[in-house]
């Protein structure tokens, strides 16, 4: 499940690794998701989440919505958002009239296409640079500045095979078979896992779009890890939505929501190669525009934060 409607997802501004709070409708959607999963029956024995607060919140409401807040949460920096390098704190709608929408939409939409990485200087910067969860990331190579789709699968698949399949699925015990385990992440992470398990081609990738707080279900081979045949073939979506009658309204409308207003999808040949350069922004109105985003929805800024 992704997580609920975000300050910048409401914003439409590149959110990335930013630690934004969840709206009112946030926290609701994430409600009602919990309420979905007590009124259908579904059972959780782990939760697997991000690090970033927008996507534990919505596992602890969640949860604790479904009445079992009692559930282990396990927290893994692999499951956050995709790193939007120098475009994280930018309006979308902004960015792509000043660089053009064909760039702008690749960035966002493509598998291989990555942005411009963040560098010193960003308002972002040193608010990630200095954030304490990432310390032993910093140490063992350095965090990320920017990445693709596909930098993102790789880390996203690395989590879901040797943690939560190997952990929490592979080998599991007689009789829980009917134990799920709950992953709220978000829409760029939650689409490179869809691409793993449904076997989506790099060409279809980006069509998909991932609505706020609808859960979606898949059945795993305890064994295998694969998804269970359902007669589905590999390309398509062999998940299904959880709704119950009572939300049923809500989530499509939420799911009719997800749809980009950008809708259609570039070929590679349609966009300028190459990525954004100091030469082609005005970095003044760049920086400024973020450190205003950052200052007005950033939630619990630190100390790095509110100098900028």
């Amino acid at each position: 499940m992704r997580h609920g409607e975000s300050e910048f997802n409401t914003a439409n501004i590149f959110t990335g690794w930013c630690d934004v709070a969840l709206t009112p409708r946030g926290v609701v959607e994430a409600t009602e998701a919990g309420q979905v999963f007590l009124s259908c029956g579904v059972r959780f024995k782990v939760c697997y989440t991000s690090v970033l607060s927008r996507s534990i919140s919505t596992a602890f409401r969640s949860l604790e919505s479904a009445g079992v807040g009692w559930v282990d949460m396990v927290k893994d920096w692999r499951l956050n958002e995709r790193h939007y390098g120098a475009l994280q704190g930018l309006s979308k709608e902004r960015t792509g009239e000043r660089l053009g929408r064909e760039k702008v939409m690749k960035w966002r939409r493509s598998f291989f296409a990555r942005p411009p990485e963040m560098e010193p200087g960003h308002p972002h910067y040193d608010m990630i640079e200095n954030d304490l969860r990432y310390r032993k990331l910093k140490a063992d190579g350095g965090i990320t500045k920017g990445e693709s789709l596909e930098d993102t699968q790789k880390r996203v698949v690395a989590v879901w095979e040797d943690t939560i399949v190997k952990e929490s699925c592979t080998g599991g015990e007689e009789g829980e078979e009917g134990d799920c385990v709950l992953v709220v992440a978000h829409a760029n992470t939650l689409r490179a896992l869809l691409m793993h398990l449904d076997s989506i081609e790099v060409s279809a990738i980006e069509d998909v779009n991932i609505p706020t707080a609808v859960p979606f279900y898949y059945d795993i081979d305890n064994k295998t890890g694969k998804v269970v045949d359902n007669k589905k073939p590999a390309g398509s979506f062999r998940g299904k939505f959880i709704y119950d009658d009572l939300k049923k309204r809500s989530f499509l409308e939420r799911r009719r929501a997800a749809q980009d207003p950008w809708l259609w999808a570039l070929r590679d040949d349609d966009v300028e190669e190459g990525m954004l350069n100091k030469k082609s922004l005005n970095e003044i109105s760049i920086e400024e525009e973020a450190s205003r985003n950052t200052k007005l929805f950033a939630s619990n800024p630190s100390p790095a934060a509110k100098k900028v």
